[in-house]
């Protein structure tokens, strides 16, 4: 009988240390795939965890997407119409050397999100849609302490990137110094126009663009 007695505290002794490591297991678990951030609209909420995956579900709670994203940059989650078509597309960006994003439009017919295929490059980093009309620009610093810059002019085709312009701004002592303004064709840079600093400086990058785009693409 004492045997029995003994056996069974034994028994009983390793389920409760069974237990408990179940329990610390799932306890460093739940750390680890903790939610970094998130952002929600009435429609959908997106969120990172710290297993660097980004969650997209509905108000159903069904998940749209599911994706490893590594370094995604703190805050950066937003729902924002990005191609104004009246709903709200998801946006986020990246912690690097050089800062990208990446955005997946709503596709109202099949109410599901799809990637912009190659937006992930730092060359179209905060882009934004040129007011009336179909394009969109960029703008990445590049070089002499942030002081250049450059920025393209883009049409979205099928979720994919086609380049019309580009500007190039120099202000550095051994640049040859001003804006350039370039057309692209067939994959090519083509120069338009070169602006002077001063001219340049008194126009943000939405009043470039509207500028010079009848010298580029028709709005």
């Amino acid at each position: 009988m004492r045997t029995i007695f003994i056996l069974l505290t034994f028994l009983g002794t390793m389920l409760s240390c069974k237990n408990s490591e179940n329990r610390a297991f799932s306890e460093t678990e739940s750390q680890k795939d903790s939610i970094l951030y998130k952002s929600s609209d009435k429609n959908y909420t997106a969120s990172y965890g710290s297993n660097s995956r980004l969650y997209l579900t509905n108000r159903k709670n069904d998940t749209l997407i599911n994706i490893m994203e590594e370094g995604v940059a703190p805050n950066s989650i937003k729902f924002e119409d990005f191609d104004g078509d009246g709903n709200n597309d998801l946006k986020y960006g990246f912690s690097s050397n050089y800062y990208y994003e990446k955005v997946w439009l709503y596709n109202q017919k099949e109410k599901s999100f799809r990637v912009i295929d190659s937006i992930d490059n730092p060359e179209f980093a905060y882009s934004k849609k040129l007011e009336n009309s179909n394009f969109y620009y960029s703008f990445s610093p590049n070089g002499c302490g942030k002081n250049n810059w450059i920025s393209f002019l883009f049409s979205i085709e099928n979720f994919k990137i086609k380049p019309k312009g580009f500007l190039e701004y120099r202000q550095c002592v051994d640049d040859e110094k001003g804006m350039y303004v370039y057309k692209i064709a067939n994959g090519k840079k083509v120069l338009v126009e070169k602006v002077n600093l001063k001219e340049a400086d008194q126009k943000d990058l939405n009043q470039n663009w509207k500028k010079f785009i009848n010298k580029i693409a028709s709005p």
